[in-house]
């Protein structure tokens, strides 16, 4: 049931901001404006073996539970105007990172229909600080650098909404959500104090309203990794708007 009410919730947005599709989803359509030029091969043939490399290709570069942090070096600029690691955002239990924006109706809201998730982050921090895991959110929407999503849109942002002491980077040219192949806002990666991720995904089952959350996915694997028991739900659907990226 709580699967069919987040699906409900994202065909409601699906106009105003758009949704991301999946890794496979993406490396089939790939696949399929692959030109083949395999001249001993019937078409059919040498259609699934570029398929095949394409796919396995694309598949090498996800970045999976388990994997290290790879953007520890990567420095980014924080709305408090100082520039940070992404490795000095980590604290005795671990690190966590959510991908977020300004503008996104599944982290603002969407006026009477929903809260959106930027209500929760608050409380996250609190949870975070309370376990000792380091919390940032990231903005990678470089499409929308020069307007809702500027640094200074971000500063702004922040101060309204009443962040309360959560680092707020700017991930130029997108290299960080890049790397952790993240895909809309908000995303969530949450890694352990080896920097090996543990969780990552949706922030809880209820976009809408936080009081009728009925599966609090991230703060239960935070409560888990910081007690050193088994996250039991380890890996989520992310949903949210798709992160806007540049072409290079």
């Amino acid at each position: 049931m709580k699967n069919l009410l987040m699906t409900l919730t994202a065909s409601l947005f699906l106009f105003s901001c758009g949704t991301e599709s999946s890794t496979d989803e993406k490396c089939e359509e790939g696949c399929k404006k692959e030109n083949c030029t395999h001249s001993d091969n019937s078409k059919k043939e040498c259609s699934a073996d570029c398929t095949k490399e394409c796919c396995a290709d694309k598949k090498e570069k996800e970045f999976s539970l388990g994997d290290v942090n790879p953007a520890l070096e990567s420095k980014l600029k924080d709305i408090s105007g100082s520039e940070m690691f992404i490795e000095q955002i980590g604290k005795k239990t671990g690190a966590l990172f959510i991908f977020s924006c300004n503008t996104c109706p599944f982290v603002v809201g969407n006026g009477e229909k929903s809260e959106g998730w930027e209500n929760r982050y608050n409380g996250i921090q609190e949870l975070a600080d309370k376990l000792e895991i380091g919390f940032a959110l990231i903005n990678s929407n470089e499409a929308k650098r020069e307007k809702e999503d500027s640094f200074d849109e971000m500063v702004r942002h922040a101060e309204e909404m009443n962040y309360k002491g959560i680092n707020y980077l700017l991930d130029e040219n997108h290299k960080v959500a890049d790397m952790f192949n993240a895909m809309t806002t908000p995303h969530v990666f949450l890694f352990n104090d080896q920097n090996e991720l543990v969780y990552t995904g949706a922030i809880d089952d209820n976009v809408d309203k936080k009081n009728e959350v009925k599966e609090n996915w991230l703060k239960d694997a935070m409560n888990a990794m910081a007690e050193g028991t088994e996250i039991m739900t380890p890996k989520t659907k992310n949903m949210g708007c798709s992160i806007k990226r540049v072409k290079h």
